[in-house]
């Protein structure tokens, strides 16, 4: 059986670039409200993470990260990770 994608879709930056969901979500907010973003009290681990999406843009989004992430970036939760969402669902702004 073929294993499913877990990779991200990559967005494309100001400059034409395409980067990881979590690198293109630091241009719009610090590392700090990230980390909040995603419920965590210090902002260790989303740096980590986001260090660790610079380096690989094929890097798995953590699956409890998806819908906070497809919030604040206003895509799809499949575009994040296939394996897990279809491609017709969505995520609206105003649930939390």
């Amino acid at each position: 059986m073929k294993k499913r994608n877990t990779k991200p879709i990559l967005i494309t930056n100001a400059e034409g670039r395409k980067q990881h969901p979590l690198v293109a979500l630091s241009a719009s907010m610090s590392t700090a409200e990230i980390g909040r973003l995603l419920g965590h009290g210090n902002h260790s681990t989303a740096s980590i993470y986001l260090s660790r999406a610079r380096k690989t843009p094929t890097l798995t989004i953590p699956a409890g990260w998806v819908l906070p992430i497809a919030r604040a970036l206003k895509v799809a939760p499949a575009s994040l990770r296939p394996d897990l969402y279809l491609p017709y669902w969505h995520v609206d702004e105003a649930s939390s």
